[in-house]
């Protein structure tokens, strides 16, 4: 785990050059993103957001990542705000589509949080950073439930147990060595909260944030100094 101490004040000084939206072309649709573009970059950062999320939440997450010298696209899945197509089962390709789009930058991490989470883990990327990411492949009545409840009316789908079908058909994700981060909060979903929990027992790079619920993991300025931190670690800063 890293020290969550504060980052050096250069990293906040970092010439922005741009921010606009774009649209990125995949094999037969587009990705709705947000790009912010600091001047010579050293690698980019695909970010993606949870179940019921969009990518206007991960702004705040897009520009601290900028702010350490990275292209930061934040996208919208399938199913999500500008999105056009209903959430299905190809959702894993926006994320690796966006990856292509900023190969031209050099490296590419992806960031996601909670199913974004999951792809970023299993993409193509070179890194990743899973914040309170699903491990699991099935989850409790209850846990169901409540996502139901709380973000389903801000999905297209066909079938509200779509993302249930989505995560249990999605490819199990396993450290084969590509460097990784995972962080979540000690009051996330319970199936969270255990996997993650087993991961950093064994040793795996993982920070839990006490008292920090699913909702606003990704939110935090600890996690915004862990995620600088590891950053660090894999561009390095001029």
């Amino acid at each position: 785990m890293l020290d969550p101490t504060p980052f050096d004040d250069h990293l906040r000084s970092v010439d922005i050059m741009n921010i606009h939206r774009i649209e990125v072309q995949g094999a037969g649709f587009t990705v709705p993103g947000v790009i912010i573009e600091p001047k010579s970059p050293k690698g980019a950062a695909v970010i993606s957001h949870g179940y019921g999320g969009c990518k206007e939440e991960q702004l705040g997450l897009a520009w601290r990542v900028a702010e350490a010298g990275l292209v930061a696209l934040a996208i919208d899945l399938r199913g999500h705000g500008e999105h056009q197509l209903s959430l299905d089962q190809n959702v894993q390709d926006d994320v690796e589509a966006a990856i292509r789009h900023c190969r031209k930058y050099g490296k590419v991490v992806a960031i996601g949080h909670s199913i974004g989470g999951r792809l970023s883990l299993i993409s193509s990327a070179d890194h990743a950073i899973a914040i309170s990411p699903p491990l699991d492949p099935t989850y409790s009545d209850k846990t169901q439930e409540t996502l139901r409840k709380l973000r389903h009316n801000k999905v297209r789908s066909d079938d509200n147990n779509w993302v249930f079908e989505i995560l249990r058909k999605m490819p199990l994700w396993k450290d084969e060595g590509k460097g990784y981060m995972i962080i979540y909060g000690s009051r996330d979903v319970p199936e969270i909260v255990r996997s993650c929990d087993a991961l950093m027992q064994n040793g795996g790079n993982v920070v839990r944030i006490e008292d920090a619920l699913h909702g606003d993991t990704y939110l935090m300025n600890v996690t915004y100094m862990n995620v600088a931190k590891q950053l660090e670690a894999w561009f390095g800063y001029d």
